[in-house]
């Protein structure tokens, strides 16, 4: 493949100089002499990578990065800043807005092209993911959402023809049963969507603080009813405590860890959910009664990989454990699973909470 790159220099020699190195190197080269004109050849010539001057007239090198990333369609593009080893306090404001390298003035060759091919290699592994990822959604959302959609359109069809009204509405049941089904996979996949295109969301920050006690647990489980997964199977003990965690992702959490034991354990199976106090932690643990994980399935927790067999038959998008992983990283909470005996597992969620904040929740 041959990478187009742009180069983004007010000084004619030095442009001129960058360009005749990196087409030698097999490279496409763009040029611009201001981050004005700039802005101008990304939208034509959508470079794969950008090099570019900080102090240049008209529009400077942070005003162009900060244009460039406005705009969806050019914020993945690299951008490699030419700075002097004087100006470090431009280098900091210059990763601070989201520059994704630098190299110092006067620059050595060997040192320009490595940096070049780290970044383009990068960001080929990322729309390598991405392209992976899109694949996969696309193939189960195929299956996921059409199986759910069959019986809707099906028992629909067949209501026309039955004249026993108790036959109706127990059609009209299982039809309202699939269509929560599809609704519930369809708010998953939106979920993992927002998860990977702007995982900033779903962060908390200092001022983060969601209260649990048995209340909340009670009323959280009630509003989960609709989707007929709970049924009185969940037994909880809770202590009391102020997490630090958006209320939002807190229930995201409990959702899916809760849905997964329900969906995972036989039907006469219940259960436990377990919140509670450990030194400066305060920890929730979802304990079921299925047949457990293997080591090796524990491990490899990721998009749309299930646990188990992987059956065709088994219910959701597979997107639940994937998603508590992602908000539990991107909130600092230990997720941990353990499957004892081969029966039971405990789903485990670990937060780090100041001493202060578990006297002021007892």
């Amino acid at each position: 493949m041959k990478y187009r790159i742009l180069v983004v220099e007010d000084d004619s020699i030095l442009r001129d100089n960058i360009s005749q190195i990196l087409e030698n190197e097999g490279f496409t080269v763009e040029t611009a002499e201001n981050g004005k004109v700039g802005i101008e050849k990304v939208k034509t010539t959508n470079p794969d990578l950008i090099l570019s001057d900080i102090m240049m007239p008209e529009m400077d090198g942070f005003e162009f990065l900060e244009e460039i990333i406005k705009n969806i369609k050019t914020a993945t593009i690299p951008v490699i800043f030419l700075t002097a080893k004087t100006e470090l306090e431009n280098l900091r404001k210059g990763m601070s807005l989201g520059a994704d390298d630098y190299i110092f003035k006067p620059f050595n060759i060997d040192d320009l092209i490595n940096a070049i091919q780290i970044r383009l290699k990068k960001k080929e592994a990322s729309n390598k993911k991405f392209e992976e990822t899109k694949h996969q959604i696309l193939s189960k959302l195929h299956h996921d959402l059409r199986t759910p959609m069959m019986p809707i359109i099906g028992y629909s069809d067949a209501i026309d023809d039955i004249d026993d009204l108790n036959e109706v509405k127990n059609l009209v049941k299982v039809i309202k049963k699939s269509g929560e089904k599809l609704q519930d996979r369809i708010e998953k996949f939106l979920i993992y969507n927002q998860l990977i295109l702007n995982e900033e969301n779903f962060q908390s920050n200092k001022d983060s603080k969601t209260p649990i006690d048995k209340n909340y647990i009670q009323q959280f489980l009630s509003s989960l009813e609709r989707f007929s997964i709970v049924n009185n199977r969940v037994i909880y003990e809770v202590e009391s405590a102020e997490l630090p965690i958006k209320e939002r992702n807190l229930n995201l959490l409990l959702k899916e860890l809760i849905e997964n034991a329900l969906n995972f354990s036989p039907q006469e199976k219940e259960i436990y959910l377990r919140a509670y106090h450990s030194n400066s932690d305060y920890i929730i643990d979802i304990i079921d009664q299925g047949k457990g994980f293997r080591e090796e399935e524990i491990r490899n927790i990721s998009s749309f990989k299930k646990f188990g067999d992987n059956q065709i038959g088994n219910p959701g998008l597979g997107l639940g454990l994937a998603i508590v992983k992602r908000i539990s990283e991107l909130n600092n909470i230990k997720f941990d699973i353990k499957t004892l005996e081969e029966e039971q597992t405990i789903c485990r969620l670990i937060f780090s909470i100041s001493t202060q904040g578990k006297q002021n929740a007892a």
